[in-house]
């Protein structure tokens, strides 16, 4: 980390004709911090995404699944629910939905797997801090989910006939739509609710009542409502095996979290290793296909694909101020591959994160002048590269005082 406390600091960067691009601040900044990226006659191409959807501040990226997913258009959306002061506790996924706080967090999971665990950690930011209510408060209880995507079958995956089943702590509800079962039900929009394991339980497995009919081509859209109710346990599976009846197994109803797998031993598997041998197995990375809102097409980039995507990863390297004026600072940097220009803002007075818009731009000369500093004030500013395939970089900081 360089720290700087200073007026003034010039340095001579050749970008052949520069013109000037002002990019606006990320959303919910109560400062009003802004980009102008300097633009070359070089500068033609653009990222086929819309590198600003998912700022890297409000994005969380699988914490319990290592296992990468196979290409952009793989994953699982979710948005998140959490509890505000002095709410009251519910004991169902619904009221969480409907009556708590709404994050602005956005959450890649590469599947629906977590066995019984301690829930400890929380959920990391790929900016280094951890998921927060509004009152800065680590989120560890008491908040739901909904999870997006559509079930298909992976390369490996043979067609048939499957029965789905969820092991959850605590409630959860699996709805589908499956072109093969028409609901008629205009209330549902076409929804069906294929596993309802609501409420406040130990890790449950609750069984589908009916099979699905898996083809290569096929897409079941799929909403998977979740909620954490009180600490210390959590287990979130979604999980499937060929069969020719539904909700059969002997352990459909069962629970306890010391049942499946045991959370005081990195959840190590107990009664699961039964399931296996009768063939249920986690629904893979390559089983959910994010579904398609109609951006696709927009002239800013596709924003239909899964931010956390490990694509190739840019090296930044001489990151450094060219000049700092009372409320702005000019910095410019190298990438050894193209990546688009951002930059993440710290207030370290307050804590407060923006990453600055992009203009899509894939370049691997960057300068970016930024605007809406405050006097006086404490600021860290670190580089954020995004490769063409979606491999992210952050740079160390350099923090500096406005005056």
């Amino acid at each position: 980390m360089r720290t700087y406390n200073f007026k003034t600091f010039t340095a001579t960067v050749g970008l052949g004709l520069i013109m000037g691009l002002n990019i606006s601040c990320s959303q919910n900044s109560s400062e009003s911090i802004k980009a102008e990226i300097a633009v070359t006659a070089q500068d033609s191409e653009k990222s086929i995404y819309n590198n600003n959807a998912y700022p890297v501040n409000k994005l969380v990226c699988d914490p319990f699944d290592p296992d990468p997913v196979p290409s952009p258009k793989h994953g699982i959306k979710s948005s998140l629910w959490f509890r505000g002061f002095n709410q009251p506790i519910y004991q169902n996924v619904m009221s969480y939905i409907s009556k708590y706080t709404h994050s602005d967090q956005t959450l890649f999971f590469n599947s629906v797997n977590v066995p019984t665990r301690m829930f400890y950690d929380g959920f990391p930011l790929e900016s280094g801090d951890v998921v927060r209510d509004d009152l800065g408060t680590q989120l560890i209880e008491y908040f739901a989910m909904k999870f997006e995507s559509q079930i298909v079958l992976g390369e490996n995956d043979s067609e048939g006939l499957y029965e789905l089943a969820m092991l959850s702590d605590d409630g959860t509800i699996l709805k589908i739509k499956d072109p093969d079962n028409v609901i008629t039900d205009p209330n549902a929009n076409g929804w069906e609710t294929h596993i309802n394991n609501d409420g406040d339980t130990p890790t449950r497995m609750k069984c589908s009542s009916r099979l699905i009919n898996m083809k290569k081509d096929k897409k079941i859209a799929m909403e998977l409502l979740y909620y954490q109710g009180p600490r210390y346990h959590i287990s979130n599976m979604l999980i499937w095996r060929k069969a020719t009846q539904a909700g059969k197994d002997a352990y459909c109803n069962h629970s306890g979290n010391q049942y499946f797998f045991d959370p005081n031993k990195n959840s190590a598997p107990l009664k699961w290793l039964d399931l296996a041998a009768r063939g249920w197995k986690v629904l893979g990375s390559a089983n959910y296909l994010l579904p398609e809102s109609g951006n696709s097409s927009s002239e800013d980039g596709d924003t239909d694909y899964n931010a956390c995507y490990n694509g190739t990863i840019p090296a930044i390297s001489n990151f450094q101020v060219i000049e700092q004026l009372s409320n702005e600072v000019s910095f410019s940097w190298k990438t050894d591959i193209k990546a688009v220009s951002l930059m993440m803002v710290t207030n370290l007075d307050t804590g407060e994160k923006t990453v600055t818009q992009t203009d899509n731009v894939l370049r691997t000369t960057h300068q970016i002048m930024i605007t809406g500093l405050k006097n006086s004030t404490n600021y860290r500013f670190q580089v954020v590269a995004i490769s063409e395939d979606l491999g992210r970089a952050i740079s160390p900081a350099i923090d500096l005082t406005t005056f």
